[in-house]
């Protein structure tokens, strides 16, 4: 009988031993939890605060794009303002009118200048494209006989 009491209060033992290491392992487990929940939502705040911050810098720059092509009212006032400051005496007229032959000059200088510039633009992208064909018709070559030399070989 001594016998099965020693074999019992060594099970309990055992299962005492057992049980506390369970629960070591609960609580180790229940700590790595709250620092895994700490983590996860110190992350997201962090998303949430960089989400709100990218949020005004949009609306920021919707403005300033609005901003930007919304045609300005002070210079259409300006140049109201500019026109109804030109006199009308008969010498102003023939100011304005030699400031009308200068800047008809001025635009048919500048209309010239974008013809010879486009012309000069044609003929560079002829030439590149010329350039361009020779290189390729090179290179094709160059492959011909890179390929009818291995045969040979």
């Amino acid at each position: 009988m001594s016998q099965d009491v020693t074999q019992w209060l060594a099970e309990i033992q055992s299962l005492q031993r057992q049980v506390k290491e369970l629960q070591r392992s609960r609580d180790e487990a229940c700590a790595s939890a709250d620092k895994l929940r700490q983590l996860y939502e110190a992350e997201g705040q962090q998303r949430r605060r960089d989400n709100a911050a990218y949020s005004h810098k949009i609306k920021q720059l919707e403005q300033a794009l609005a901003e930007f092509n919304a045609p300005s009212i002070a210079d259409s006032k300006q140049l109201n303002v500019e026109i109804t400051n030109i006199p009308s005496t008969p010498a102003s007229l023939t100011q304005l009118q030699s400031q009308l032959v200068a800047t008809q000059k001025q635009c048919e200088t500048l209309k010239t200048l974008l013809k010879n510039e486009q012309a000069e633009h044609a003929r560079t992208r002829e030439n590149l494209t010329a350039a361009l064909g020779d290189a390729v018709d090179l290179l094709a070559k160059e492959r011909a006989e890179e390929n009818s030399q291995k045969q040979t070989d």
